[in-house]
């Protein structure tokens, strides 16, 4: 957005560059750093609202494969997804990605943005890939954890995360990197490089910075021994609770080669599976559940141990700036940057749980199972097949970022600032799988009989059907895999547009000192297009079915901030400031909506701040909230008319014109205590409470939960159906509306200590401790039809804010100490996720065991800088999970309770300790 900003309450004590940093174009360790938390520009000026600091050297401390490694360990930040989450669904496309979610409120709902600019989304939802970032240009992170919308716009409810990038970076850097796991898979390498020079008598300045990393991918779940098929299934023992944790928890309707499923239907032929060729062997079933599909032990048989672990990313990322000063009062400048990302997906098997009909005269059954069938008088029975011979679905998406920017920066007056740009940004993606069984095909192929010249063809030769056979592995024929399997695709086109200016300077002075203001406008354009492959259109694939989202909107704002000091040097008010902003929107799809800010910083003694902030913010409803079209066709039960069948034709999900913006209400409270009897020492401790209205949700999931609920009375669904004139239902849109009440309530503490030892005994170095600290009281999702805190859930689940999944642990801390001394740099961070729960609905009669356990990581770094050799180049080495750590069991409840790995991705280390190795040079 604007370039203006205000001065953070902390700042990272480890991000104070040295005299050579300084030299190269680093900013003064002399000075406060001036961060996000608001966007007039004032000396000395402690932010209302809280802002967490990641500085150049606690990012290299980490030596990540990715920037977005380090801030998603932040406590406030840790449920965000990314390469290691959410590795089953094909068909959302966000696959690889890896996106920030503040507050775990939905990443909707966290503004992203680079040097203090918008970023173009990476989907129509408008989320950013982090992976696009140029990650060696990054000089600090800025997390504002505290609404910012009349600062910065729409969906900064929950804060900001703005990754600030070094505008005058001088020299050549270079940092090659290599990594891998303890077992021996998950391998990484990265490549960057930075130059930057100034030119005309340093009027001028250039820089430019390259990346290329690669991740490779973790394809399997059993490759990791904490794995043991452990899942939460129905309990069916009398007097037990509902449901209980089993490990060797297996498929019981289905196999690699197929199944004859235990059902009453199929005979004594229950439990004929078929092996490699269609040899047919007994399946040994285990016990049953109350779940359907799985039994506890029996054959080893559990379709979840292939789900893969991490992706495969490839990340290549350039990007270029030129500044060069017109006049003394006036620079000019243009950026550039390109990102790109790949991704591969070995998804999951095509699995059909027993919901299949193999028939008696099908001519791929063995012969002795098809005289059994005949010895039994059944003409058909149920079948299961994973479909091995089919393969994995093949899920790869490729994203293309394109930014650039022209703007002006310039002086006038008596310490008056402006600053003026234009911004185009655009994102090319590609969903795609590979791979995909195009349902309609694949009914007609395993429908084969013998012709009556004795050659097997499908039933139905029609289309030049080719007869599939999947009565056991290795007996597909290449020829009938490709005429049963096709490709979903979706290209995608989202495009952003911003033209801003602002100015900020001390129009005047109180008694306590000069106001402070800064004011703007801006304009906004997003838009989206894409399209489809017709058969996804119509929901022909097994999975994927991409549907188009097309549309575009834009918005026209204006703003005004300012600070005012009331009080200064006086007894019990050494200092006094008001933070006041007000921000004027208008939206072409949704209208006008004004939001604000008032803060208050109060430091009675030196040692004692005290901070306050209310704010109203907003999310504003994204393309995707708007504009998103899924048409299938379902038949539903009408309860209206006896229960009457209807076939509804047109039935749209997500999108609603409609939607107007979430209204959020947002209280901070906060002390900072810098005592002055322990220089070096900083604590603060902030409360919060994050009250939105009207949120955009989805009452019902399907459209026969839509129609029963428009009969239970809820008016707003009924509102969506639409019947002919002899009461049947015709079409029916499941859109999103404002109907959510979100109420999140927690603290966050944060406690620094910086020293330098050298004061004890020369040559000790320095040492440097921190701490952060969110503790998550209360998260309450009220649709008008349920209502349900979510605070200390862990279970890896749908998320009700959008986003892919959720987790919810009720405390969470990050701790580092970082020591300094010579050449020699020693880095440990730990990281604690407490105790959760599966479900706080569950009772002692509902689950056996509802409590997960808490987890404990350690990370740790060192490096040896060389300063006798050109480019003082920097071995380091970095293991994560030191110790190892297996995750936590989690089985949560799932609509595909058969693919849960036993744990929660995302929010646990699923991999286990890894190593990274490599060496840095600035010349």
């Amino acid at each position: 957005m604007l370039s203006a900003h205000a001065f953070a309450q902390t700042a990272d004590p480890q991000s104070a560059p040295s005299a050579e940093q300084a030299k190269q174009g680093a900013p003064s360790g002399d000075t406060d750093i001036v961060v996000t938390g608001s966007r007039v520009q004032r000396d000395g000026f402690k932010a209302p609202t809280p802002t967490t600091v990641l500085g150049v050297a606690q990012i290299a401390a980490s030596s990540p494969n990715n920037i977005a490694d380090v801030v998603n360990q932040l406590p406030a930040l840790s449920t965000g997804f990314s390469p290691r989450a959410a590795n089953i669904g094909s068909s959302n496309g966000t696959g690889g990605l890896n996106v920030l979610n503040l507050r775990a409120l939905g990443a909707t709902r966290t503004l992203v943005l680079l040097d203090s600019r918008r970023v173009v989304g990476s989907n129509p939802s408008g989320n950013v890939n982090i992976n696009t970032i140029p990650q060696q240009l990054v000089e600090r992170v800025d997390i504002v954890t505290g609404g910012a919308s009349a600062a910065y716009g729409s969906d900064a409810v929950t804060g900001v995360v703005n990754f600030i990038l070094n505008k005058k970076f001088n020299g050549l850097a270079i940092d090659i990197q290599g990594g891998i796991t303890e077992r021996g898979d998950g391998e990484s390498g990265k490549i960057e490089a930075t130059f930057g020079t100034g030119f005309a008598d340093d009027r001028g300045h250039f820089e430019i910075s390259g990346s290329a990393s690669n991740q490779a991918g973790v394809f399997s779940t059993d490759s990791r021994s904490w794995f043991n098929s452990t899942k939460l299934v129905g309990n069916t023992v009398a007097g037990g609770p509902a449901r209980i944790f089993a490990s060797d928890v297996n498929l019981s309707t289905a196999t690699a080669g197929g199944l004859i499923i235990r059902d009453p239907a199929n005979g004594p032929l229950q439990g004929i599976q078929f092996g490699a060729g269609g040899v047919p062997t007994q399946f040994q079933f285990g016990a049953a559940t109350g779940t359907s599909n799985l039994m506890i032990g029996g054959e080893k048989n559990d379709i979840a141990a292939s789900v893969p672990l991490a992706l495969q990313v490839h990340n290549r990322n350039l990007f270029g700036r030129l500044s060069y000063k017109l006049s003394d009062d006036i620079t000019v400048y243009g950026e550039g940057s390109f990102g790109s990302s790949r991704v591969f997906n070995p998804s999951v098997y095509q699995f059909k749980l027993g919901n299949l009909i193999i028939k008696a005269d099908n001519a791929f059954l063995p012969a002795s199972v098809s005289t059994a069938m005949a010895n039994a008088g059944l003409s058909q029975v149920k079948f299961g097949t994973w479909n091995q011979d089919l393969g994995k679905l093949d899920v790869r998406n490729s994203l293309e970022t394109y930014r650039a920017v022209a703007g002006l920066d310039g002086m006038f007056g008596s310490g008056w600032t402006w600053n003026a740009y234009y911004q185009y940004g655009r994102t090319n993606l590609v969903n795609r799988v590979d791979n995909e069984s195009i349902t309609a095909r694949y009914n007609q192929a395993i429908d084969a009989v013998f012709n009556a010249q004795g050659a097997i063809v499908c039933r139905n030769p029609s289309n030049g059907c080719v007869p599939l056979n999947i009565i056991g592995t290795g007996v597909a024929s290449q020829a009938a895999k490709d005429w049963v399997l096709g490709t979903a695709i979706r290209h995608s086109k989202i495009e952003q547009q911003v033209a801003a200016a602002s100015i900020q300077g001390e129009p005047f002075s109180t008694w306590a000192g000069p106001v402070s203001m800064a004011f703007g406008a801006e304009y906004r354009k997003e838009s989206t297009h894409e399209t489809s492959d017709a058969l996804s259109l119509v929901n022909g694939y097994f999975s994927g079915n991409f549907k188009p989202t097309n549309g575009a909107y834009n918005v026209k704002e204006a703003f005004l901030e300012t600070v005012i000091p009331l009080a200064k040097d006086l007894p019990f008010a050494q200092s006094l400031e008001l933070n006041g902003a007000l921000r004027a929107t208008d939206y072409s799809t949704s209208g006008y909506v004004t939001t604000w800010k008032l803060g208050a910083t109060w430091r009675p003694v030196n040692d004692l701040l005290f901070r306050a902030v209310r704010s109203r913010d907003i999310r504003a409803p994204n393309i995707a909230d708007l504009f998103a079209n899924a048409p299938i066709t379902s038949t539903v039960t009408d309860p209206f008319n006896g229960g009457r069948a209807d076939t509804v034709a047109a039935y749209l999900t997500s999108g609603n014109p409609n939607l107007v913006p979430e209204i959020a209400s947002n209280l901070g409270l906060g002390v900072v205590y810098s005592p002055s009897w322990l220089p070096g020492f900083q604590a603060s401790f902030d409360y919060y409470r994050i009250d939105i209205k009207g949120g955009i949700t989805t009452l019902a999931s399907s459209a026969q939960q839509a129609v029963d609920l428009c009969y239970q009375g809820i008016a707003v669904v009924c509102s969506y159906i639409t019947r002919d004139n002899s009461g049947h239902i015709t079409a029916l849109r499941l859109a999103g509306i404002n109907a959510g009440r979100i109420l999140n309530t927690g603290f966050d503490i944060e406690l620094s200590y910086r020293k330098d030892l050298s004061e004890w005994h020369d040559g000790l170095g320095n040492l440097t401790l921190r701490a952060l600290i969110n503790r998550v009281d209360k998260l309450t999702v009220d649709t008008g039809i349920t209502k349900k805190d979510y605070a200390g859930e862990v279970a890896n689940q749908t998320s009700p804010f959008g986003a892919l999944s959720a987790f919810f642990p009720d405390l969470q801390a990050t701790l580092s100490a970082n020591y300094v001394q010579g050449p020699a740099t020693v880095n440990l961070t730990g990281r604690y996720i407490g105790s959760g729960v599966v479900d706080n609905s569950f009772t002692a009669a509902s689950i056996s065991r509802n409590r997960v356990s808490p987890v404990f990581y350690l990370d740790g770094s060192f490096a040896w800088k060389l300063r006798s050799l050109p480019g003082q180049p920097e071995f380091y080495v970095a293991v994560d999970n030191i110790f190892d750590r297996a995750p936590p069991v989690v089985a949560p409840l799932a609509a595909n309770p058969f693919l849960n790995s036993g744990t929660s991705p995302g929010l646990y280390d699923t991999l286990g300790r890894a190593y990274r190795a490599g060496i840095r040079a600035r010349f």
